[in-house]
């Protein structure tokens, strides 16, 4: 459950085998694919960057007041709710996305619009990028351009998180009678991260599932 697995996926995943005494070894993916069609429609999304290497983006042509702008927390589960986005001058984004950025860029950013890249520059010391553009909320042409997302840089905006990630107890897909077990364990699953994570978050319950 701490990697996202439900107990009602669990439990389709085991009526759909249907009864046997036989041993069957499978791969992950089945299981996770059946999760994902649970979850996935249920599920409040959040937005969280990387705080070691978060890149900023500025742009020049919004006002230094951040300011909020109700959103639904799924597109397409309107009931789950609603939630503010803040947004603002100076942006984070991630660093792994700054990277594919270049001058003369169009990017989406997501809930917001698109944005022509003026400038992009790397910190020679710490390897960090800063990018310049400026919003084009009246271009709806979304096709073929990089599909950002981001947070508004701004402390009283922000929280900080832990964002644990648990990975496969066991490394090999698929596990062979010939197989040792005890050759195949994961003794480094669980790694740690700390990130930058959108107000919103705020309203999440201690032990809530998603």
């Amino acid at each position: 459950m701490r990697r996202g697995m439900s107990v009602t996926a669990l439990k389709d995943f085991m009526l759909e085998q249907g009864p046997s005494k036989n041993t069957n070894l499978m791969e992950w993916d089945k299981i996770w694919s059946i999760n994902k069609s649970v979850v996935d429609p249920i599920a409040p999304r959040y937005t969280c960057i990387g705080k070691a290497m978060a890149a900023t983006l500025t742009i020049e042509n919004v006002p230094d007041q951040v300011f909020g702008r109700s959103a639904v927390l799924h597109n397409k589960n309107e009931s789950l709710g609603h939630k503010v986005i803040f947004y603002g001058r100076n942006l984070l984004i991630e660093h792994d996305d700054a990277k594919t950025i270049k001058e003369g860029d169009k990017v989406t950013l997501m809930q917001w619009g698109n944005c022509n890249i003026s400038k992009v520059s790397v910190d020679a010391d710490t390897g960090k990028i800063s990018l310049v553009g400026k919003i084009d909320e009246e271009d709806k042409v979304f096709k073929g351009t990089a599909k950002l997302t981001w947070l508004v840089n701004d402390p009283d905006s922000l929280i900080e998180i832990d964002v644990m990630e648990y990975d496969h107890l066991i490394t090999k897909p698929k596990i062979e009678p010939d197989d040792d077990p005890a050759e195949l364990f994961n003794k480094n699953s669980v790694k740690k991260e700390v990130c930058y994570a959108e107000g919103a978050c705020r309203q999440m319950q201690k032990g809530c599932f998603f």
